[in-house]
């Protein structure tokens, strides 16, 4: 099977390219809602290509999104669900929208994060479809357009589809050494509001300063940061009208990161100690959570999907290492639903977020090759056990 699933991906890796190079060009950010809805008729087109049952979810306040589904898994057998999203960070009036190439790298926005995900798992299902191996197989391909702001449409939709499935595999990136991941932190983003009482500055005595309770805050704040499980940061703050005036309303944006559900905990309680303690009178502090995953532990479950998937990277010639994965996706609450999740399967690369982000082009089939043999060995296993 491995032969000859490499056999029909090798011809193909320039018709790869262009399909990301297609993909990359329709500009897709979070917020551009006639992008992402551009981008889920491409994407319906493709996987209707391949799969018998593909279509288009519609979405009023954020881009639509789209759904796949094996013969099986249209008739409600529960098997594997291939998760990956459509949007990029990048706004719509980036000036970062060229696709670009050299002999070892391709470059553009989203081509790490993640069209080249989203390529690396249709071209795994065409090698299946190819092969007539996936017959048999319950697939579901998920494409979400709001994942970089916190999947908040998406979520229940993804959780409605994922609960009770055998696996999910994620098409984040790939680890700098042929990484997948078996575990991410999970996240907290939150807004901390002080509230004091304005006057005049030149009045002196005690003031209700917002801005000086606020102080106090981010100094406790930055102190909850441990070095492993939990890591806090205090990334921008607002407040006052004016030097002369005792500031009424200062605010702060928090990101906080956890490894595991306790550490969660630790975290939350912390905060709110925080968020209650008075060190300037007359001030009070309101703490509100806008977004958040779960932590995802590298789970017995999550290991044993990359046991197997690294044993398909054996007979293909090389090691798959795992990776602890301080950022965040889709996969943190696929695994809070119990669900064994491997994430990380998208091409090699690095540098997203940014405009230099880049993938070596080779990975891109390679990836394919890995995640084809990976649902086949996912599903025999759970026919053999």
């Amino acid at each position: 099977m491995h032969d000859a699933i490499l056999s029909y991906l090798e011809p193909r890796r320039r018709e790869a390219l262009d399909l990301l190079q297609r993909l990359v060009e329709i500009q897709s950010g979070s917020r551009n809602k006639p992008g992402l809805d551009r981008m889920a008729v491409d994407v319906a087109e493709v996987l209707g290509g391949i799969l018998p049952e593909a279509r288009i979810l519609p979405f009023t306040e954020h881009g639509n999104m789209v759904q796949g589904m094996t013969l099986p898994a249209a008739r409600g057998e529960k098997g594997i669900v291939l998760v990956g999203h459509m949007d990029t960070v990048f706004p719509a009036d980036t000036s970062f929208t060229a696709f670009r190439e050299d002999e070892e790298r391709c470059f553009g926005p989203g081509v790490y994060d993640m069209k080249g995900g989203l390529v690396v798992a249709f071209y795994a299902l065409k090698a299946l479809s190819q092969l007539g191996l996936l017959e048999e197989i319950p697939v579901t391909v998920l494409c979400n357009s709001d994942e970089e702001i916190g999947s908040p449409a998406s979520r229940p939709w993804i959780e409605e589809q994922a609960k009770g499935a055998l696996a999910a595999l994620v098409f984040e990136g790939g680890g700098a050494n042929n990484d997948v991941v078996t575990g991410r932190k999970g996240r907290l983003g939150m807004h901390l509001t002080v509230r004091g009482r304005a006057g005049h500055a030149a009045k002196g005595g005690a003031k209700a300063s917002a801005i000086l309770e606020l102080a106090h805050k981010i100094i406790a704040l930055e102190g909850l940061n441990d070095g492993r499980e939990i890591t806090l940061n205090v990334g921008q703050i607002t407040g006052g009208i004016g030097p002369n005036t005792v500031p009424e309303l200062a605010t702060a944006a928090l990101d906080a990161r956890f490894l595991t559900p306790d550490g969660q905990l630790r975290l939350e309680q912390n905060l709110a100690r925080i968020a209650a303690k008075e060190s300037v009178g007359g001030t009070s502090t309101t703490l509100s959570v806008q977004s958040g995953r779960p932590a995802m532990p590298q789970s017995e479950g999550n290991r044993r999907l990359w046991s197997i998937a690294r044993e398909q990277a054996h007979l293909l010639g090389y090691d798959l290492p795992e990776e602890l994965r301080s950022g965040v996706s889709d996969a943190n609450f696929i695994a809070g639903l119990g669900v064994p999740v491997l994430d990380g399967l998208g091409p090699v690369g690095d540098l997203d977020h940014s405009d230099l982000e880049f993938i070596l082009k080779d990975s891109l089939c390679a990836r394919a090759a890995l995640t084809a043999t990976t649902i086949t060995a996912i599903w025999n296993h759970a026919q053999s056990g």
